[in-house]
């Protein structure tokens, strides 16, 4: 397979990923604000910071309020990290890649873009978000469903997975780190919320029905915390992604240098005790946990992307 074949692929996968992560982020914060009281009003800019978009929110000059958070995050055509650009990209790159993917996930995706383009640029009023961004997570889950399904699983389809479980394990760890920073602090507002505000992070990544299985009691903090990022059942557990990591590059030739970056990473995620940490103990460590992810990252660009083209 060429280098550059593989590449759109992998940025293919990760692009749907992303649509599908910051849909769903919205949605729950929407839905957040209205599980709250009225003098409550959670924080909206901390979705820009998930999405490294701080300095280009800046730019606009608009201020933090919910309508100007959500119109810049979903539908902003000059904002790269936007739901309506990563669907763009991955739209660009299914389509030049068509000749080894089911056809009709190019119809999904270009079915996609046409009905998020109608919307950019444009506020999304509260009335419509829930249609719109449940609409965008169900495309994306089609897509990646036909897929598993359809395609033949070769070297094509790794890039593939390779390139979604990558982008979930970084997604992942943005949200629970800029949503926990939500929760610091003891103050007579914030503490009678805490639950709430916990429900909302495991809503965020579809964890909560799965995690209420695995722990059969009320949301703990640190049991939270060891289920989405440790648990070895749960798809959208950063540990669950570093194994199909691990099973994806073994099946790639000239695996051993990526394959060592993600045992070196999931090493890490297990040693680490969630109980002995405090909050700035928990950035720190998801910070280092992100610089493993994006070591992982260069390993799979330095070992397949960056030959001859």
């Amino acid at each position: 397979m060429l280098s550059r074949v593989a590449e759109r692929l992998y940025w293919f996968a990760r692009y749907i990923e992303r649509a599908e992560n910051t849909a769903r982020l919205l949605l729950v914060h929407h839905q957040l604000t209205l599980d709250l009281p009225a003098d409550i009003h959670p924080e909206w800019t901390f979705i820009v910071d998930i999405l490294g978009a701080r300095e280009d929110f800046d730019k606009t000059k608009l201020a933090p309020t919910e309508r100007n958070v959500v119109s810049f995050v979903f539908g902003d055509r000059d904002v790269s990290s936007s739901i309506f650009n990563s669907i763009i990209s991955a739209r660009d790159n299914i389509r030049t890649t068509r000749e080894v993917m089911p056809s009709e996930a190019w119809e999904y995706v270009n079915s996609l873009f046409l009905s998020v383009s109608q919307r950019a640029n444009k506020s999304l009023p509260k009335s419509q978000r829930h249609k719109v961004l449940n609409g965008i997570i169900g495309a994306c889950q089609k897509c990646v469903g036909l897929l598993t399904s359809t395609m033949n699983h070769d070297e094509a389809y790794q890039f593939i997975r390779l390139g979604r479980n990558i982008e979930r394990a970084d997604m992942s760890t943005r949200i629970i780190d800029a949503s926990t920073t939500t929760l610091v602090g003891d103050s007579d507002e914030i503490q009678p919320y805490r639950n709430v505000l916990w429900l909302s992070i495991l809503h965020s990544l579809s964890a909560y029905q799965m995690y209420r299985m695995s722990v059969r009691r009320n949301i703990v903090a640190v049991e939270a915390l060891n289920f989405l990022l440790k648990s070895a059942v749960f798809p959208r557990s950063t540990a669950h992604n570093l194994t199909v990591l691990e099973a994806c590059v073994q099946a790639l030739p000239s695996h051993e240098a990526a394959l060592t970056a993600i045992q070196k990473t999931h090493k890490k995620l297990q040693k680490v005790d969630f109980n002995e940490l405090s909050h700035d103990g928990l950035h720190q460590f998801i910070d280092e946990l992100q610089t493993y992810i994006f070591g992982i990252h260069s390993q799979i660009t330095e070992t397949w992307f960056n030959h001859n083209r």
